[in-house]
């Protein structure tokens, strides 16, 4: 699965960087690989970066069929996407429509740099999420 997820205890934040051809399947099992993470605390932050995606092959009713599932973080965590590509953008903005209620912190930015400057505490000195 070309998708690397770090959980930063220290910075209370779960990373998930996808790389390459990204779909609809490795973006529903990731959640898994969350979940399954003796490291996860749902109190955490979270980025997803999809930075190094060459490829994205998400459907629409995939992000509105992800949208209808809980969270695994609290309500009050926030949700981060790093988009820098325009259709991986505008997918995820496609998403934080779908889920305004559920996830009312979700931001979609284009850099590592916005994402950091975003999570609770940061001074936004810091992008090493990779």
């Amino acid at each position: 699965m070309p998708v690397v997820l770090k959980i930063d205890r220290q910075r209370k934040v779960v990373y998930s960087a996808f790389y390459g051809k990204t779909t609809d399947r490795e973006v529903a099992d990731h959640r898994a690989a969350i979940a399954g993470d003796p490291d996860f605390n749902p109190a955490f932050s979270e980025i997803v970066d999809f930075t190094g995606v060459t490829e994205a092959a998400l459907s629409e009713a995939s992000l509105t069929a992800m949208a209808k599932n809980p969270s695994l973080f609290e309500d009050s965590a926030v949700h981060i996407i790093v988009a820098p590509a325009d259709l991986m953008f505008n997918l995820a903005s496609k998403y934080k429509a779908f889920t305004r209620l559920s996830r009312p912190n979700l931001f979609v930015v284009r850099t590592r740099a916005e994402a950091y400057q975003l999570l609770p505490g940061s001074e936004g000195s810091s992008e090493n999420g990779e």
